[in-house]
């Protein structure tokens, strides 16, 4: 029997203000041993998910202000730090169906509302590129685990993380994982297919009820298409559209030494290897709206 995704959510919440950390020269750190044995526990060997909350309140504990952009970042690393200690505990190979040589640990800084020009750090074989990050239901592409750390925004409604329960849909349909997905133009992610979208989101996704404007989350999943969960985003706008808004977005992804890993990942789920293009979608085009735009309303699971 499968758990609901309302169960997923509700039991995935990491409050990580709860356990102590030394503030020591403006960084959080050493990792608590607790916290990343939970993080294993929910994410490896639980149902894929954990979502890491109390950052307001964790700073405000040792006299910070999330509203700083200074402090911000120090808890934005320290999420950081837990994602890559909870990555040194795991066993990568038991979550992938194939093997990837998977080396390091990498992320970067994005906005998830304007145009972005830099798209990874591992520039040997991915150019850079402009981009839009994707809001659709999707996975990102060969890489087993990811954590998206959220907020805070500034002068942005909307724009919630959608975790999707796609392994529990494709059980419930008979859908095989390689027949869940296409390619993403300008984009080396890979989209849930139109014909499930809505299914999806009807039935087995969740947007996280928190208050991005004034905290900040890190969510934590298992991000294979065979047997992981996808996300999405709902749409965000200019709370005062006279003015310019800030949607900071830290992702970490596992990584690998060389694109012949990519290219074996892609075999797999019977996809050709992508042409990415190096310009973003026009907005009010196809392309922008179908992977850009963001999704409609979804049931909120309260934070």
């Amino acid at each position: 029997m499968t758990t609901p995704i309302t169960d997923i959510v509700q039991q995935a919440k990491v409050d990580v203000s709860a356990y102590e950390v030394t503030l020591t020269d403006g960084k959080f750190g050493p990792v608590p041993d607790a916290l990343t044995t939970r993080l294993v526990a929910l994410v490896a060997d639980g149902a894929g998910l954990a979502v890491l909350h109390g950052a307001s309140s964790l700073l405000a504990a040792h006299g910070l202000d999330i509203a700083d952009e200074t402090h911000a970042a120090a808890v934005r690393d320290y999420f950081e730090a837990i994602f890559r200690e909870f990555s040194a505990e795991v066993d990568f190979s038991k979550y992938t169906p194939v093997v990837m040589g998977y080396d390091q640990v990498a992320s970067m800084d994005v906005d998830g509302f304007n145009k972005n020009t830099r798209f990874t750090p591992n520039s040997d074989h991915t150019d850079s590129r402009e981009f839009l990050t994707t809001k659709c239901v999707h996975f990102d592409a060969a890489t087993t685990f990811i954590g998206n750390v959220y907020g805070p925004y500034t002068n942005i409604s909307g724009g919630l993380p959608i975790v999707c329960d796609t392994r529990a849909y494709c059980a419930a349909n008979g859908v095989d994982p390689a027949d869940l997905v296409e390619l993403m133009p300008h984009s080396y992610n890979v989209a849930v297919k139109e014909e499930h979208t809505a299914e999806i989101l009807a039935g087995y996704s969740l947007a996280l009820d928190v208050d991005l404007g004034a905290d900040m989350v890190m969510v934590v999943l298992n991000n294979e298409v065979a047997g992981g969960l996808a996300h999405a985003g709902t749409t965000p706008s200019l709370t005062d559209p006279a003015k310019p808004g800030k949607r900071p977005l830290r992702h970490i992804e596992l990584q690998f030494e060389d694109g012949e890993n990519l290219n074996t990942w892609y075999r797999h789920y019977r996809l050709p290897i992508p042409e990415v293009h190096v310009t973003v979608p026009d907005v009010d085009t196809p392309d922008h709206d179908r992977y850009h735009l963001g999704v409609g309303a979804v049931p909120a699971a309260q934070s």
